[in-house]
């Protein structure tokens, strides 16, 4: 680019790097770029510029750039342009398992963003029998999160016991890639969800010391034997045959 003079071209060089290096600057002018564009009028830098085709050109192009980064790369809203109190609250209890399988509480209304946005989920997989809260199926519904129910009873009194088939059951429907990333859950991410993770953890081949000391982390302080004697006889044959039988194991960290 060739100016008038050299000094000329030093502090108009010398000027638009200033307005560069100021972010606030240039979000004004590019705030200002249209009406620039329509009136003609200008002050400061832009008068500068006007002045010069070939400047002009080239602060067209720094202005296009930026255009560009501020450009989304798909409809969908990106995590990082939410506000920080919407995308950093995940449920209580909340843990990353293995691969994309992720556990936790019950989630809340203040939750959803982070489950929508920072985690991407596929699907949700509740443990309970109750039904589902309207406001939660809603959020699903929106976001395009599917729905799996397996409902348990939980081990809180003895011969009351999860039943084996559910376990099965359930554990089909995490381990299965095309319905991941997946959050596990039930009331408070304690004892149902602890012994599906326990289970997991079987075919993972923790030991039963490392499997026990998780379960009592996460359901500390009421934990419950009878959850850890589940973990300790349940029979996964059947499950380990089917993932094998789908190449679903070995399961990816």
């Amino acid at each position: 680019m060739v100016l008038g003079n050299g000094s000329h071209k030093e502090g108009v060089s010398s000027r638009i790097d200033n307005v560069i290096e100021n972010e606030a600057e240039i979000v004004r002018l590019i705030q200002q770029d249209g009406r620039l564009r329509d009136t003609g009028n200008g002050g400061d830098i832009h008068s500068i510029i006007n002045e010069d085709s070939e400047l002009r050109e080239e602060f067209e192009e720094i202005l296009q750039r930026f255009h560009e980064k501020q450009k989304p790369e798909s409809t969908c809203e990106s995590p990082l342009s939410l506000p920080m109190e919407q995308e950093v609250v995940p449920p209580e209890n909340f843990s990353h398992v293995a691969g994309e399988i992720y556990r936790s509480s019950f989630p809340r209304v203040e939750n959803f963003t982070f489950l929508q946005h920072r985690l991407r989920l596929k699907s949700i997989l509740v443990l309970i029998p109750e039904a589902y809260p309207p406001e939660n199926e809603e959020f699903l519904k929106q976001a395009g999160i599917q729905l799996f129910q397996v409902g348990m009873s939980g081990n809180k009194e003895p011969f009351v016991n999860i039943p084996s088939d559910l376990l099965t059951q359930a554990l089909e429907i995490v381990l299965n890639p095309k319905n991941q990333p997946i959050l596990i859950h039930c009331n408070r991410g304690k004892h149902r969800t602890g012994c599906l993770i326990g289970c997991i953890r079987k075919l993972q081949n923790w030991s039963l010391t490392m499997i026990f000391d998780e379960y009592r982390r996460f359901a500390f302080p009421k934990a419950r034997a009878l959850d850890q004697q589940f973990i300790e006889m349940y029979d996964d044959q059947e499950i380990i045959s089917t993932a094998n039988s789908r190449d679903w194991l070995p399961i990816q960290w």
